[in-house]
Parts: structure tokens; C-alpha cells; sequence
């Protein structure tokens, strides 16, 4: 596999994002306040350790605005199917000199620096932070991707091998409503014909079938309702935050370092599952 091939494979983006961004922030407070490197053990002041637990709040807004506020600002740039490996590369990088940045900003501010040597200063400390970083982040990277391509594909293939046989409901004639959020509009299909539902904000596109072809119709509504029309249905789970699925329509499964993919029958779309939902799929079709 050649480098362009390997940077375009698809990689997993953090499922929880305030997770890392306390857990970093906390770390950064943590790792300067024990370790105290850079010679920030030669500092003494009666404030000490509140100072340096000022580069950890600093972490904290910074990756607030990477990881929330710069996402929804670029939703199709860090659209979760569409991440690959370069990107989680890229977005990494910019965090560590975002980080470095604020953590520059911040000491400069403290400790008292001045413009005429803050720019040679500022360089410096985002060439130390970068260097320092770049390599732990193509280790990750790389570790990261192997790791979970290799779980997921040992998932599919034991999901395939049961693929076969999964039973037909015994409800595919029955009838099922799934209502808008104004409980007027709504569309009445029976379950054999059901393939899955996406979300797309506060609209969600119920795809199934007609006359033997896919077709789709959005109606307004979450997910999280939605979910609650299939109740009496256990054949139809939330494989992801954004989709739900007929199980009783996979034909088979793919597994990548983001997670499963299903393929459904009659259907032209691959089905993402995701990571956190994994076992759920696999306890339904085994």
C-alpha cells in the first residue's frame, strides 16, 4: 500500500469530546505542577502552582474552540464518515499549535515578556511544542489505525458468519407509523419494506422500499423520538448516533478502523455502525 492509499483510509474521530478536552486540560495542570520541566522548576513564587494551572485552563478554552466551535463552523471538513487519516493528522497538528500558541500567549502575559522579543519567543516555543509533538502523534496515529482495522475486521467476519442466519421476523406484514415531531405528518409502511433511518439535525430521511426500488421520504423529527415508533420492533436497532437499521436486511458486514459497515439488502447505501454500538449488533444478529 502506498503513502497516498494509507493517508486516505478512514480513521475514527473522537466519540466524546469534552472526555478529551477535560482530560487533556487536566493532564497539561498535572504534568507541569509534578514534573515542572522547562526549567519551570527554577520558578519560585507564592503562586506557583496556581500559575501553571493557568496553562491548563488555557489548554481547555483552546481545545473548546478546536474541537466544538471550529467543527460546527466546518461541518463538511470534519464530517465523522468522511475522516481519514491525513485529516486526523492535520487536526492534531493544529491542536498542538493552537495549544502552544495560547500556552505562548499566556506566558508572555505572566511572565512578563515584551513584543520586541515575544515574536523571536513566540517561534521558538511552537517549534519546541511541534517537534515534540509531531512524532507521539504518528505513533498514535498509526498504532491507533492498525489496532482498531484489525478488531473490526475480526468483527465483521464473525457477524458474517452469522449473517446467514438470521431469521425472518415473524412481523414482516405489520404495519408501522413513524410520525413528525407536529404528530399530523407521518408515513405508514409495512416492516418488511423498511430498510433504515438517518438524522440529519431535526429532519430524518426514512429510507424503504417500493415497487421493489429504494425510495426515501424526510419527514421532521430526532432520532431520539423517532427511536420510540420501534419498540415492538427488536429486528430494528440504533446502530449510530445517526442511523437506524432493519437487521433483518443485512447481507453482510465490513469492518474498518472507524468500525462496522453494513450492507442491506435492496439497498444502495453502506450502513455505518458505530464503535460504541458494536456489541449491540452483534448480540441482535448472533
Amino acid at each position: 500500500m502506498n503513502f497516498l492509499n494509507y493517508i486516505t483510509q478512514p480513521f475514527p474521530k473522537a466519540e466524546n469530546k469534552w472526555k478529551v478536552i477535560i482530560s487533556i486540560s487536566i493532564f497539561v495542570s498535572l504534568f507541569l505542577i509534578i514534573f515542572q520541566p522547562f526549567d519551570i522548576n527554577l520558578y519560585n513564587d507564592s503562586n506557583k502552582i496556581l500559575v501553571l494551572s493557568g496553562y491548563g485552563l488555557v489548554t481547555f478554552f483552546v481545545l473548546i474552540f478546536d474541537m466544538i466551535i471550529l467543527e460546527n463552523l466546518f461541518r463538511k471538513f470534519y464530517n465523522e464518515q468522511n475522516w481519514k487519516i491525513w485529516k486526523e493528522f492535520v487536526s492534531l497538528i493544529w491542536v498542538i499549535f493552537s495549544i502552544g500558541l495560547g500556552n505562548a500567549l499566556y506566558t508572555s502575559i505572566v511572565f512578563g515578556f515584551y513584543f520586541e522579543v515575544g515574536l523571536k519567543f513566540f517561534i521558538t516555543f511552537q517549534m519546541i511544542t511541534l517537534v515534540v509533538g509531531v512524532i507521539p502523534i504518528t505513533v498514535l496515529i498509526i498504532t491507533k489505525q492498525k489496532y482498531l482495522l484489525k478488531k473490526h475486521a475480526f468483527f465483521a467476519k464473525e457477524l458474517n458468519k452469522n449473517i446467514e442466519n438470521i431469521e425472518k421476523s415473524t412481523h414482516e406484514n405489520k404495519l408501522i407509523k413513524i410520525f413528525a415531531d407536529n404528530q399530523k405528518d407521518f408515513l405508514e409502511i409495512i416492516l418488511h419494506d423498511f430498510l433504515y433511518i438517518e438524522s440529519s439535525g431535526n429532519y430524518i430521511d426514512i429510507n424503504y422500499l417500493k415497487d421493489n426500488k429504494q425510495v426515501r421520504k424526510t419527514l421532521r423529527n430526532t432520532i431520539k423520538q423517532v427511536v420510540n415508533f420501534f419498540n415492538d420492533s427488536p429486528e430494528i436497532l440504533q446502530c449510530h448516533r445517526a442511523f437506524i437499521v432493519n437487521t433483518t436486511k443485512i447481507t453482510n458486514a465490513k469492518g474498518n478502523s472507524q468500525g462496522l459497515r453494513l450492507h442491506l439488502e435492496d439497498c444502495d447505501e453502506d450502513i455505518p455502525v458505530s464503535r460504541s454500538k458494536v456489541d449491540s449488533v452483534k448480540k441482535m444478529i448472533s
